[in-house]
């Protein structure tokens, strides 16, 4: 978009060394710390899969970026080793911000039984918080009536009722890794190509994940 290609036009004058953290830009050709966000998706879902949901939505970020894009291929490619469709009707860009989430979710969960998704898998954090106020406002009970999982932990996380299970970056060791990337490039000892460091992700599990109700239809809270 506008936005990310002016940060790009800005970092390409800069004379100083520059790490990039969590999002890469390959036509910059600068060393970057990225989460191995494929993976960081495949994780989550599956692990929503294993308690059996078949109807599993996801809200995230454009595809037209790198971060997008990477989620959308780990919820692909893990529905699909699970013998189950992707719907796109299941799939809602957010741009990674929370009201979109927000209003994304509310329809999604204003289906009808049998076709409203079971568990939803937030691709960011900002995401999240949209999702659970939807699943909230729905007076839905999370697990009981639809599971959540996100990527990026928070600190809010932990708080959040029903805890929420996340799957995190390696915040530490990505920090780590940049300052060696940055180290290398001051004193000299980086070749001169620039290198990209992917990072694993780690889940945590939490309480908001559980099997889906046996008919599918979600029980208002009351």
């Amino acid at each position: 978009g506008q936005r990310s290609s002016a940060r790009a036009a800005a970092l390409a004058t800069l004379r100083a060394p520059v790490v990039l953290v969590d999002r890469g830009l390959d036509e910059l050709g600068l060393d970057a710390v990225v989460l191995d966000n494929r993976r960081a998706a495949l994780e989550a879902v599956r692990h929503i899969l294993g308690f059996g949901h078949r109807r599993v939505a996801m809200i995230g970020g454009p595809p037209s970026i790198s971060t997008g894009a990477e989620r959308l291929a780990g919820y692909r490619e893990a529905l699909l080793e699970a013998g189950l469709p992707v719907d796109p009707a299941c799939v809602r860009d957010a741009g990674f911000r929370e009201e979109p989430a927000y209003d994304a979710t509310c329809e999604l969960l204003a289906r009808p039984a049998g076709v409203r998704p079971t568990a939803l898998f937030a691709a960011n954090s900002l995401i999240a918080i949209g999702v659970m106020r939807a699943v909230a406002d729905a007076r839905l009970r999370c697990p009981e009536d639809v599971s959540v999982v996100s990527i990026d932990d928070f600190a809010w996380a932990n708080a959040f009722r029903p805890r929420l299970t996340t799957v995190a970056q390696p915040v530490d060791a990505m920090g780590d890794a940049a300052v060696r990337l940055l180290m290398g490039r001051l004193d000299g000892s980086a070749p001169p190509e620039a290198r990209t460091e992917v990072m694993a992700p780690f889940l945590k599990v939490r309480d908001s994940c559980s099997a889906p109700a046996r008919d599918g239809a979600a029980v208002p809270a009351r």
